[in-house]
């Protein structure tokens, strides 16, 4: 065994843990088969039930969002235009920037249910680094709340049935903002092979909105890491103009003009706040305008407040509540974009320092965006949201409209507690006048 941090062998032959806690390497392979292997083996169980239109068996995934990417990827190569591809029978375009295509050019090579078992596994493993790092403890506990997870919370569920990339980059904020571990004696700070900031700018030049993100990272004082961001961004969207140059330009020129390459903001799927805005008024340019300049201040607020709690040591909370503004904030956000709940979940669920308020605003929000309730009991598509009853709008526009009263009581609570303590710092004859 170890002895004064020194490693040893046993006689199985596993190496065994060293006095200041490092796992060995059978150790470490056996929990990490602990952690990982049972929510994978649920995720492929379940995953031809997800999304309609599928084989039970034998087993037949639809993942018709990677599906996407594999068609979009190939046209690439063959010199197409990557956003001239559609997929068959649901006619999906590829809607994600240049570098995107370019960074999953393995998909063209090997047999399509290989990448849906190793696309799988991935978004698993993304799930579970999400869950280490925001204290979930390791082990058997990591496994088990994995299974759960899988099974219970509809955004990560429904991104591991269409084969989408939501639960990676989220796994790429995080890992650039909640270490893996404490530091162990000794160590200073975690030992990382890439900059902090570098995988945030990477989320940013796939998806564009965890760029807010980066205005976190100023708001605490992180300024090496949000320059790294911004840098990271720069570079990874330059190598897609040198690669895509046309398609570059026919992307942010699209995005400038407002051109989603997808379904219409008023879908009942679409739990963005413009979404709120289409279906309560109308879907003219001046609603489009206001609904993104009220998801902008919105998502501003929560980032201002999240930098707030931030500093208190809430970082898990802080994290999700900004991950959940980007949400809110996109033109469009479908409820399997919603995986940010994720972290809010953690933070509601083990972080007793937050006002109760606040864990029952949050943790109702937690479980409506896990019920899916606009999508499981509301006719949706075809402009059917304009004939919605009062009843089903509620239903339609609620969780976006918890989202907001969330961000904003934390704003006014933190205006509120702050005040007193302005006041007490004055002297005493600039309060209520001289005092005799």
């Amino acid at each position: 065994m170890a002895k004064d941090g020194v490693l040893s062998t046993s006689k199985d032959g596993v190496l065994s843990t060293s006095k200041d806690g490092v796992l060995t390497s059978g150790r470490s392979f056996a929990r990490w088969a602990v952690e990982l292997m049972p929510p994978f083996l649920v995720a492929c169980l379940i995953l031809p039930f997800v999304i309609a239109y599928v084989h039970y068996w034998p087993s037949r995934p639809s993942t018709i969002d990677l599906e996407v990417y594999v068609y979009a990827v190939k046209d690439m190569l063959a010199g197409g235009d990557i956003y001239a591809t559609t997929t068959p029978f649901w006619n999906l375009y590829f809607i994600y920037p240049p570098i995107a295509a370019v960074l999953m050019v393995p998909l063209a090579f090997g047999p399509y249910v290989m990448w849906q078992l190793i696309w799988t596994a991935a978004l698993i493993l993304a799930q579970q680094s999400v869950l280490r790092r925001c204290g979930v403890p390791r082990g058997w506990k990591l496994g088990l709340l994995g299974v759960v997870v899988v099974l219970a919370v509809e955004p990560i569920r429904t991104t591991l049935g269409y084969g989408q990339v939501n639960t990676l980059l989220m796994a790429l904020v995080v890992a650039d903002l909640l270490p893996d571990r404490p530091p162990r004696p000794g160590e200073q700070r975690e030992r990382r092979l890439l900059p902090r900031g570098t995988l945030i700018g990477l989320a940013a030049a796939i998806k564009l909105t965890p760029a807010l993100f980066v205005v976190l990272a100023f708001l605490i004082g992180r300024r090496r890491l949000a320059v790294t961001a911004m840098l990271s961004f720069a570079v990874f969207t330059a190598i897609g103009a040198i690669v895509l140059f046309d398609e570059t330009v026919a992307f942010f020129g699209g995005l400038s003009s407002g051109d989603t390459r997808t379904a219409s903001p008023l879908y009942a799927g679409n739990q963005s706040l413009l979404g709120v805005f289409f279906r309560l008024g109308d879907s003219s340019r001046t609603t489009t305008l206001i609904g993104l300049g009220m998801a902008g201040l919105v998502a501003l607020l929560g980032t201002v407040v999240a930098a707030h709690w931030w500093r208190q040591q809430e970082k898990v909370f802080a994290v999700a509540l900004v991950g959940l503004c980007t949400n809110l904030a996109s033109p469009l956000s479908w409820t399997h974009h919603y995986v940010w709940i994720l972290p809010m979940a953690v933070a509601v669920v083990m972080r007793t320092g937050l006002p109760r308020w606040v864990r029952g605003v949050a943790g109702f929000w937690v479980v409506w965006v896990c019920a899916c309730l606009p999508l499981a009991v509301l006719p949706y598509g075809g402009g059917r949201e304009r004939s919605f009853t009062l009843l089903q709008q509620l239903v339609a526009n609620l969780g976006p409209i918890v989202g907001v009263l969330l961000v904003v009581g934390l704003a006014w609570q933190l205006v509120a507690t702050s005040r007193p303590r302005s006041v007490a710092s004055l002297p005493p004859n600039a309060v209520g006048g001289r005092r005799e």
